[in-house]
């Protein structure tokens, strides 16, 4: 990814408005959520992360909102770009959705998927048209005031356009509150998008978020991610290489404090040949943490000449932490390159205690270890805003 400064962008409230058509679509799937099962820990898709205890009918009637700001869309309008609510798109820009989101994109429908597919209440719908280049970044800015609140957005980047979109979660009330959200990301031929997601949660906060990324001939989605808090924080990120010379990175970092526990995934389909992925993802875990990091490569008979790589490396402060590493090769073709490195390590009291005999405290000694470890992966970040805005969240 090519280098870059993020320029402050005049935020604006976003409204929020009914649609009728979007009603119609939800109500599909409300039989689903009634029937289908809370997910177990025995599934694989949900390994090391218990949900036993989580009450979803806590949360009902999931009729709450999340309090969305935007870039001020001025100037993108001049160009053809679409950026509103995701009520007032399927009112008004039906024809758009239809004619760029692929049914069905999805490999994972389970009880959350149908929750946020029947209740989702609002949300961003960003529509960047052929040829166009968005020079200034995209900032949405969700915040979380009520007991539950559900969420989707739809992003599609027409052929050869150019779009880096920031999005950044947090809740500000210390009671139990369900957050969900699903976001569909298109990436046409020859377009780039660069996807950078800051979710930073209370400490009773349950966190189910959900991106797909379906990428056409010769397209690119470069992921960027950070994850901080939450009672439970769960991010997936597939991203399905559908057109040949697509490619993607994915970037991630995350901090578990206290009894958060953190439940991150990536998956990658390689559907077609000539398709590249890296996926580094590293994490920290101090006091009673826990993680979950899962990771999956898969490619298809006809994703040959394919070139995918992921990593997880997981850094425990305390004894009482816990981090856990699932990387994953599932390939069906014969001509391709295709591996994983995961670890997970503890820092030794007499590495702190060598620090702390230079004079550090023992914090400022924990700090300099969870930046020198986290630090090569937040380097690689284009934005210095967002590198100095992760620094600072990793250090509070």
């Amino acid at each position: 990814m090519m280098q870059q400064t993020t320029q402050k962008a005049k935020m604006t409230p976003l409204t929020k408005v009914k649609s009728g058509s979007a009603e119609k679509e939800k109500a599909k799937h409300l039989k689903s959520l009634n029937e289908l099962p809370m997910p177990e820990e025995r599934q694989e898709a949900w390994r090391y992360t218990n949900i036993s205890k989580f009450r979803l009918n806590e949360f009902y009637p999931f009729d709450g909102s999340a309090e969305i700001s935007v870039s001020d869309s001025t100037g993108l309008k001049e160009k053809g770009v679409i950026l509103c609510d995701i009520n007032t798109a399927f009112n008004e820009h039906t024809d758009i959705i239809n004619r760029n989101t692929v049914k069905n994109n999805s490999r994972a429908y389970d009880k959350f998927t149908a929750l946020n597919a029947s209740h989702w209440s609002n949300g961003i719908f960003l529509y960047v048209p052929k040829n166009v280049s968005v020079e200034i970044p995209v900032n949405a800015s969700f915040l979380i005031s009520t007991k539950s609140a559900v969420v989707r957005n739809i992003i599609i980047a027409e052929t050869g356009s150019k779009i880096d979109f920031i999005e950044d979660y947090s809740s500000d009330s210390g009671e139990e509150c369900l957050h969900s959200c699903a976001t569909e990301v298109y990436a046409g031929a020859d377009s780039k998008i660069n996807y950078y997601h800051i979710n930073n949660w209370g400490n009773n906060a349950g966190n189910f978020t959900h991106i797909t990324g379906v990428l056409d001939r010769n397209a690119a989605i470069n992921w960027v991610s950070a994850s901080f808090g939450g009672k439970l924080n769960r991010l997936r990120i597939d991203t399905l290489f559908n057109g040949e010379g697509s490619q993607s990175e994915n970037l991630g970092v995350f901090v578990g404090r206290s009894r958060e526990h953190i439940d991150i995934t990536t998956n990658v389909y390689h559907n077609t040949a000539h398709t590249t992925n890296n996926i580094m993802v590293d994490g920290i875990l101090k006091d009673s943490s826990s993680s979950v990091y899962r990771g999956l490569i898969r490619i298809e008979k006809a994703g040959q000449q394919t070139n995918s790589y992921l990593s997880n490396h997981i850094l425990k402060i305390g004894e009482k932490s816990l981090g856990n590493s699932i990387p994953a090769l599932e390939i069906e073709a014969n001509d391709v390159k295709a591996s994983h490195g995961a670890t997970v390590g503890q820092v030794s009291e007499e590495h702190l205690f060598y620090l702390m005999s230079r004079g550090l405290t023992r914090d400022e000694a924990e700090n300099m270890i969870v930046q020198g470890f986290l630090e090569p992966i937040i380097s690689k970040i284009p934005s210095e805003e967002l590198r100095e805005k992760i620094r600072g969240l990793i250090t509070r």
